[in-house]
């Protein structure tokens, strides 16, 4: 009984008692807090994406620091550490050299002597989370309206990152070796300042999209209106990848980070027996890399009357995507343009083109088919920036057939990650609609 003071009446809105006449009760549970419905949705984000992402831009780091077209075979491999071999593997001998070979290992935990490792920030202490900013979880999006909330669990992860690269001559292994310790710091802090796009998960996406009552799809099999959505409500850009072979709409949130590196002490190794000859000399290093990521989303909203964990569907092998540094307001952009998307998107073996359609909305799509049949040129309304591992191409490099509405690559390679800048002349595309359609 709690009705210890009369004068103290406990309200009716307490979720921890109920009215009985003129007594109050305690509710069952009321001491454990399993009376209170948890409004939320917990869904794990995708390991293979954010090590792969780390991968491509240490990678592209460290080809950036040799001369250009030094090595001729550049490749991530799960299955080679430079601790555990004594030369390259026999898959790699036919390769023409040199050859720079890199294997991710990632240590989980609170170890490792990383930042802010062991506190409540970083570590899962309890089962006990404040899903409303506070404690370990980070506010990525709002949506007052809507009582729609979205967070983060802050993760600083850790990953050592095993580098060998191979050389035809003792002459060229000396040499090499010479200048890593003349141009790298070796043994010493780096901070590499790159953007990342960490994976937000489909099903997430989805769920999310049922609470927001915007379809991740909308009915003209554009995420048009989705991505907008998304970009109103989070604190950091919403990316979008076109689809490839995985045929997955996949939607990234875009962040800035310091990535803290530290390359390790060189070893040269004695070459490879051909013979009467040696050939095949490498050398091997170790990069530490530290940076922060998201370990799981959380979504809050009233709709949830229960808590939902959701499965995470990503990819089982580590996805190697280069994200490169965009700043949308020093693009430059003739009046009346806007900026329609920045999507991504990588090419399988035997791909070379890319379909348009889920960036383009039915406005767009009139647009097109109006100049397509009156022979006018599409520059007049839309533009594309095309991009690879953050270098513009010329339109040698791709063409676009925009009656089948898909982009070509010529020449596409399956280790660079490509990215389009659309904008738009959206005064243009709404006069026009209008005399289409004969709208005032």
């Amino acid at each position: 009984m709690l009705n210890r003071y009369p004068s103290q009446k406990p309200s009716d809105l307490n979720p921890d008692v109920k009215r009985i006449g003129m007594q109050y009760e305690e509710n069952s549970g009321a001491a454990y807090g399993e009376h209170i419905i948890n409004t939320c949705a917990m869904c794990n984000s995708s390991a293979a994406h954010t090590y792969g992402n780390v991968l491509a831009v240490i990678e592209h780091a460290l080809v950036q620091k040799f001369p250009e077209g030094l090595f001729k075979t550049v490749t991530a491999s799960t299955t080679l550490a430079s601790r555990q071999i004594t030369h390259l593997p026999s898959q790699l001998q036919k390769k023409e050299r040199p050859i720079m070979v890199l294997h991710p290992r990632i240590v989980f935990g609170q170890g490792d002597n990383r930042f802010l490792g062991h506190t409540l920030l970083n570590d899962r202490i309890t089962n006990t989370h404040s899903f409303w900013g506070y404690g370990s979880l980070l506010e990525l999006a709002t949506d007052k309206k809507k009582r729609l909330y979205v967070h983060g669990h802050y993760n600083r992860a850790v990953m050592y990152v095993d580098v060998v690269m191979s050389f035809d001559t003792y002459t060229e292994q000396m040499n090499w070796m010479s200048y890593l310790y003349n141009t790298m710091p070796i043994q010493h802090n780096q901070f590499i300042r790159a953007p990342l796009e960490l994976m937000i998960p489909r099903n997430f996406c989805h769920l999310l999209g049922e609470v927001a009552h915007v379809p991740m799809i909308s009915k003209d099999g554009t995420v048009t209106e989705y991505l907008r959505y998304l970009n109103t409500i989070f604190q950091y850009p919403i990316t979008y990848k076109l689809k490839g072979s995985s045929n997955n709409d996949q939607f990234f949130l875009y962040y800035v980070t310091d990535i803290d590196t530290v390359l390790q002490e060189p070893t040269a190794g004695d070459g490879v027996k051909m013979g009467q000859t040696r050939g095949a000399y490498d050398i091997s290093f170790t990069i530490r890399c530290e940076f922060n990521t998201i370990g799981y989303f959380t979504l809050n909203a009233p709709e949830i009357q229960s808590t939902v964990q959701l499965p995470d569907d990503g990819d089982e092998a580590i996805v190697s995507m280069f994200s490169d540094v965009i700043n949308l307001d020093n693009f430059d952009l003739p009046e009346g343009w806007s900026i329609l998307g920045w999507p991504i998107f990588k090419l399988d073996h035997d791909e070379n083109f890319i379909s348009l359609d889920p960036i383009l909305n039915e406005s767009l799509l009139s647009t097109i088919d109006y100049h397509l049949k009156f022979h006018i040129p599409m520059e007049r309304f839309i533009r594309i920036q095309f991009r690879e591992n953050g270098e513009i191409l010329n339109s040698e490099r791709f063409y676009i057939n925009w009656r089948e509405r898909k982009l070509y690559v010529v020449r596409p390679d399956t280790r660079r990650t490509y990215r389009l800048i659309v904008s738009v002349c959206g005064e243009y595309i709404n006069n026009l609609i209008k005399e289409i359609y004969k709208l005032e």
